[in-house]
């Protein structure tokens, strides 16, 4: 064999080796705690069965974002392996530049919002949804890392808002709870804070966006009109408060530990069991997943030499990856293929014919509990509304272009549920500057309706209209919001409406551009 054909081995031999010595060198203390399956829980923080509920609630609570339209559990779903079912929005890396190859793939949050909560037009994603720019790590297992996030940056000393220490050590699942409510990207807008988000808790009515409630939740909400009580039997008063929050949302995650695997319980196929020894011995796999503490995480910080992503993030656990949509902190791979491809380019890994498959069944089959896609305890959970209704899927009929062939957007995932404080429609995509309409009506328009020419998706002659200002930034760029309160009122359930927006624009053809309609029919979640 020639010099010129062992070169690209020998190279990659070589990187194989000083990464492996990067590896072993790299681990810091206390990145995991407990001996799984069994958990560490933080002194001051003893679990009750009221406090788990409680924060089983407030998991799932869309309520608890600005817009009513996204929780925590909105990217940590056990069906997703405790991830994201919906990864992959693409958002731009370092270069800030999008589809260039440092992109990351993340999850869609809220639309970019003012202080007030008015929508507003993003540089880079306009009136789309904010990606995260990681990829969502599992929720699942999360209770034996001492620290959270990919950067490891939620530590294991909770503290309140003054800096004052609330829970010495092991706590940093609450650490890392209240930082999501309040992001600007994922839940929340600028300047809100729990303040905010706890006066808020203290008027919704829990869970009253979703559906399919476990029995012990909904027993345990069972006429509460606000989270008061349920924060009065967890903690024996109905004070409301970040540290409560979190204590209680930290003690839900704990119970959920995932140790029903086939690898736990003796059951792999002959395929699998040869997956395992592919794994034990044909890599250097062992090194961050060891399989010794059952865990396949060894907790330490690292990299693994990402084209484009190369940076030091937290190992995760292997339990369960054969759910999970994505992978790596970037979500750069969609399947476990191409995961195995780029470990074998980094000389990682060393496989045989037939070895791949194998690995990937022990992988994917192997290490998966199947108590999470089956959503049985402690994997049992509400269905979200956005769920049930996925952003966009109420909208219909023509849109009509305006400046620079850009068409006006219909912004209407806001529920219509009675009592709503804060529902609200927006128009985005407009131009800038401009004046607009908007047109409610209970009826939709009949087939062929226009408006000076421009189709009509609303009852032109019953809709009540409403007069719109667009933000300034040019064609494209304009945005507008319009609020209302949705009226406790029983003879509004399933009142169907409908939404349309109407832009001057002296670009468009008839000088109007218009969005598609948006149908709304006003709910509430059926009392006990």
């Amino acid at each position: 064999m020639s010099r010129r054909a062992t070169a690209p081995n020998a190279f990659r031999l070589a990187r194989g080796l000083a990464a492996l010595i990067l590896l072993a060198s790299a681990a810091r203390a206390q990145d995991l705690i407990g001996d799984f399956p069994n958990i560490v829980v933080p002194p001051g923080n003893p679990p009750t069965t009221e406090k788990i509920l409680l924060g089983k609630a407030l998991f799932f609570e869309e309520q608890m974002s600005s817009d009513d339209t996204v929780a925590c559990a909105t990217c940590h779903l056990p069906e997703a392996g405790g991830g994201d079912p919906r990864s992959g929005a693409r958002s731009p890396g370092v270069d800030g530049v999008m589809n260039t190859l440092d992109d990351e793939f993340g999850s869609p949050g809220v639309i970019l919002q003012d202080p007030d909560g008015n929508f507003q037009d993003h540089p880079v994603f306009g009136v789309v949804r904010q990606p995260t720019p990681r990829n969502s790590p599992s929720a699942i297992n999360a209770v034996f890392f001492n620290t959270q996030f990919w950067d490891a940056r939620a530590l294991p000393t909770f503290r309140d808002q003054n800096g004052q220490v609330v829970l010495p050590e092991f706590a940093s699942l609450e650490t890392e709870a209240v930082e999501p409510p309040k992001s600007a990207v994922e839940m929340s807008h600028p300047q809100r804070d729990w303040t905010a988000i706890s006066a808020k808790l203290a008027r919704v009515r829990p869970l009253e966006l979703a559906s399919d409630i476990p029995t012990d939740l909904e027993q345990f909400i069972g006429t509460s009109q606000t989270y008061g009580p349920l924060f009065a039997r967890a903690f024996g008063t109905s004070e409301i408060n970040r540290e409560r929050a979190a204590m209680a949302m930290a003690s839900y995650e704990r119970t959920l530990v995932s140790d029903q695997s086939p690898f736990d319980l003796g059951t792999m196929t002959a395929q699998q069991q040869a997956g395992f020894v592919v794994f034990q011995t044909k890599g250097i796999c062992e090194t961050c997943h060891p399989s010794s503490n059952r865990f396949f995480s060894d907790g330490a910080s690292r990299t693994i030499f990402l084209p484009n992503h190369d940076r030091v993030v937290k190992t995760p656990s292997l339990r369960n990856v054969g759910l999970r949509p994505r992978y790596m902190s970037g979500g750069v791979f969609p399947s476990l293929a191409l995961v195995i491809a780029h470990y074998r380019s980094i000389g990682f890994l060393t496989t045989q014919p037939g070895d791949v498959g194998a690995l990937i069944d022990f992988l994917e089959n192997g290490l998966t509990d199947p108590r999470l896609a089956a959503r049985q305890p402690p994997f049992d959970r509400p269905t979200l509304r956005s769920e049930r209704q996925p952003p966009g899927t109420n909208l219909y009929g023509q849109a009509t272009r305006g400046s620079d062939r850009i068409n006006p957007e219909i912004l209407g995932d806001s529920p219509p549920f009675l009592g709503n404080q804060s529902f609200q429609i927006g128009l985005g995509r407009g131009l800038g500057g401009a004046h607009g309409m908007l047109l409610l009506s209970t009826k939709q328009a009949v087939p062929g309706a226009n408006f000076r020419g421009v189709p009509l998706n609303v009852d032109f002659p019953s809709a009540i209209r409403k007069p719109l200002i667009l933000t300034r930034g040019g064609p494209g760029h304009g945005v507008a919001t319009f609020r209302m309160t949705v009226p406790v009122d029983p003879a509004l359930l399933d009142l169907d409406f409908f939404a349309q927006g109407f832009v001057l624009d002296p670009g468009a053809t008839l000088g109007i551009a218009a969005s598609k309609g948006a149908h709304f029919q006003i709910f509430t979640r059926p009392q006990d």
